[in-house]
């Protein structure tokens, strides 16, 4: 499993990424966010790997 960073279009990251393990050969993976308590799954949001956005469900 592999993490992978989310980043703005200026380039700059963001708290949020997407692990490998759920990709597999999906276009609409789920969403994490690192915060102090630890990780958390982000509900509501997915990313769409082809056209590296997110998108609100």
């Amino acid at each position: 499993m592999t993490k992978v960073r989310i980043f703005k279009k200026d380039g700059t990251a963001t708290p949020y990424f997407w692990s490998t393990e759920d990709a597999g050969d999906r276009t609409s993976v789920t969403v994490y966010k690192r915060t102090t308590d630890g990780v958390k799954r982000k509900t509501g949001v997915s990313f769409n790997t082809i056209t590296n956005q997110m998108r609100r469900e």
